[in-house]
């Protein structure tokens, strides 16, 4: 019964160890990230731009204030990716925007696994 305590702990925080590391890896370095709001006549929205230095990780959308855009590789100009997210339009006919419940961040993948970032982007006013 002496034995049974110790290897108890040492399972359960074998298991916390793990745990850790396993969430730790999904944590991504993201530089730079900001957003600026615009409005048009004819179109409102946000323009958000990150840094992001991991190539094996591809971002897949952005969510800014319950908005989400898809990221094309368009969006792309070096390692610094820059999104524009529509909030309104009369541009584009039909246009449906994507609402989220996530709080601000980016959906990413890699391996073939899709997973959510929270990011605290930095509001840039003129």
């Amino acid at each position: 019964m002496k034995n049974s305590i110790p290897k108890a702990v040492f399972l359960l925080f074998s298991f916390g160890i793990f745990f850790l590391f396993s969430c730790s890896r999904q944590l991504l370095d993201i530089k730079n990230q900001t957003y600026k709001s615009y409005n048009r006549t004819s179109e409102k929205g946000y323009v958000v731009s990150f840094k992001l230095n991991d190539t094996a990780v591809i971002p897949k959308s952005v969510v800014i204030n319950g908005i989400v855009q898809n990221i094309s590789k368009a969006n792309k100009i070096g390692d610094t990716y820059q999104v524009n997210v529509i909030a309104q339009t009369t541009l584009i006919h039909n246009y449906q925007v994507k609402l989220d419940k996530k709080e601000n961040g980016i959906y990413f993948e890699k391996n073939s696994n899709i997973f959510f970032q929270p990011v605290k982007f930095k509001l840039i006013t003129d």
